[in-house]
């Protein structure tokens, strides 16, 4: 799963008993804002544009999306464990306050230039320091394409599985929002339906994170759990918890939170609103978002 899971994840999982055994090909996209000073003094806001395909032949999908992003600071990069404060072309100071956070302890003090003292603790957790030029103002660039292969069971006795595989391909560099290497992970999720309109689900997913230029990136475990209602009128409602490992070692994990709106449709198609809150420094302190499903050739 990629940043975007966040978006999508609450909403997929309320459809996903209807989409099993359904075939055909569908478009799917996104658009969001997110927001957020994330480990750095500057704010940075993001305007993602998602759009693909997804080809579905029974409980097995093939799907393919490039993103496009606007964005007003280089520090911020895609990677599939979410929107990483890797600093861009300041990834130099993300990488030495790593390492300062690493190895902090004790009672140690420092005097600063203008003499006032502080706890080399309270030193290593402040806010890294970018330069006025990481502030570029909005640029647009379209982002790492990527592709994943799902594959659905449904055992019974309301329990559905679903298993996945995919893939970042490194088309960008930091330059425009993304980290220059490849990343690949696995993922399954599992969900109980409760009744005929409830459902809950949990997923896991772990990704290799390829490292960005002068900053080692870690390997991502990420775990949500969404709880969800799909009345018979076709609206949904779901509320979901996101959390994915550090990817920057030294950094706290990436938590967030979040709830959405569904209204399905015939045909396989669906759009909803989702708002998702961050509540870690390396979370986007608000993300908000809507996201469509229409079938271009859809049977059953």
């Amino acid at each position: 799963m990629i940043w975007r899971t966040r978006l999508f994840w609450g909403l997929l999982i309320l459809g996903l008993p209807l989409t099993l055994n359904a075939q055909g090909v569908y478009y799917e996209g996104g658009l969001s804002l997110a927001s957020g000073t994330y480990i750095f003094t500057e704010r940075t806001n993001t305007v993602t544009l998602l759009t693909g395909l997804a080809f579905q032949a029974g409980p097995v999908t093939l799907r393919g999306t490039l993103p496009a992003y606007a964005q007003n600071t280089t520090l911020v990069a895609a990677s599939s464990a979410g929107l990483v404060p890797t600093g861009g072309s300041s990834s130099q100071a993300v990488a030495d306050s790593a390492s300062s956070r690493r190895g902090r302890g004790g009672s140690l003090h420092v005097t600063r230039p203008d003499f006032s003292i502080v706890s080399a603790t309270d030193e290593s957790e402040a806010p890294v320091e970018v330069p006025p030029s990481s502030v570029t103002g909005f640029g647009a660039a379209v982002g790492d394409p990527t592709v994943g292969l799902t594959a659905g069971i449904t055992p019974g006795s309301g329990f559905s599985l679903l298993f996945g595989l995919g893939a970042k391909v490194p088309v960008n560099d930091t330059a425009s929002f993304g980290t220059g290497a490849w990343d690949v992970g696995a993922s399954a999720s599992l969900s109980l339906s409760l009744g005929l309109t409830t459902m809950v689900g949990v997923s896991a997913a772990y990704w290799c994170i390829g490292d960005a230029p002068g900053l080692e990136l870690r390997d991502a475990t990420m775990l949500s759990a969404t709880v969800s209602h799909l009345a018979l009128s076709g609206w949904g409602l779901s509320a979901s918890a996101f959390s994915a490992s550090p990817v920057i070692e030294g950094f706290a994990s990436s938590v967030s939170v979040s709830a959405g709106v569904l209204r399905m449709g015939s045909r396989g198609r669906s759009i909803g609103l989702n708002v998702s809150l961050g509540l870690s420094e390396t979370a986007p302190d608000v993300m908000v978002g809507v996201t469509w499903r229409f079938g271009l050739v859809t049977a059953r």
